[in-house]
């Protein structure tokens, strides 16, 4: 009989035991998921024009490349600015770690040759941790323009421009994303004629906080906004960067079409360049085509 309810003790703390390790390892299972990190908060390094807070993974390459045609204001005269050429920007971007990665682009207006790196420093979390992600991407870019029909010497060291973005995002839900993006740009020396919107030739630096928002409507488009006003000029009006556009992904692709008051799409031209207004007609169409690549 002694023995029956030692058995039975035995087999009755045996179970209980089980039973506590089983609700300790559920609670850790559950705390791990709910303290997940964020991602995809936008689907590629660039928001329309703006940079993103999405990091590349070890070993991935990112490729992109960026267009923005005339003016529509036209009409079908110069078929609503296709046919004045494009500003174009090619660049390609490597992943070192996982929040890591470094780039260099070439951007046709000024022939501005660029590179920098991307450092994301905050990632949100679904649980307890960030509410938001946040990075930072320094860009050096040097313009290789001819400009000897401005009857003024531009040497190496005139040609120089940097820029500093801080971008800061956060995921809503599946999807609405939000992203801010303070960013500096100076240059060492501006001149309007280098698409630089500078009349007074005064400013060197300049600076603004971009805004961008994402909407997404099926599990593969979504609907874009970026706004970006830029602080430079004492009593000088200044029409600000305004884009709209449509994300769509397919595979490995992200295309990204957009009508924006901007022709410039380097950071540093972001800010400094000049800026078409709304209701005249004085923007124009642009696509961006993303391509990313495990390669190790």
């Amino acid at each position: 009989m002694m023995k029956t309810k030692f058995c039975l003790s035995a087999i009755a703390l045996t179970l209980t035991l089980l039973a506590a390790s089983d609700a300790a390892a559920q609670l850790t299972r559950e705390r791990v998921v709910q303290n997940r990190p964020v991602e995809l908060t936008f689907p590629t390094s660039r928001h329309i024009q703006l940079n993103t807070t999405e990091p590349l993974a070890t070993g991935e390459l990112y490729y992109s490349i960026m267009h923005a045609f005339g003016t529509v204001e036209n009409g079908i005269t110069d078929f609503w600015g296709l046919d004045q050429g494009a500003n174009i920007r090619f660049s390609l971007e490597y992943g070192i770690s996982d929040r890591f990665s470094v780039f260099a682009a070439r951007s046709s207006m000024d022939k501005v040759y660029d590179m920098g790196f991307r450092y994301q420093y905050l990632q949100q979390m679904t649980g307890s941790g960030s509410p938001v992600s946040a990075g930072m991407v320094l860009t050096a870019g040097w313009m290789t323009e001819d400009y000897t029909f401005l009857n003024q010497t531009y040497s190496f060291s005139d040609r120089n421009q940097l820029s500093l973005a801080l971008p800061v995002s956060r995921k809503f839900d599946d999807r609405f994303s939000l992203l801010l993006v303070p960013t500096i740009a100076a240059f060492s020396r501006t001149n309007p004629l280098l698409r630089i919107e500078d009349p007074l030739d005064t400013d060197e630096t300049f600076a603004g906080v971009g805004m961008g928002s994402r909407y997404k409507f099926t599990s593969r488009s979504s609907v874009t906004v970026q706004y970006v006003p830029s602080y430079r000029f004492e009593n000088e009006t200044v029409n600000q960067n305004f884009a709209i556009g449509l994300d769509m992904e397919t595979g490995g692709h992200v295309f990204q079409i957009f009508f924006s008051n901007a022709r410039a799409l380097n950071d540093a031209y972001l800010l400094a360049g000049p800026n078409g207004n709304f209701p005249d007609f004085e923007f124009r169409f642009g696509f961006n085509i993303n391509r990313s690549f495990q390669i190790r």
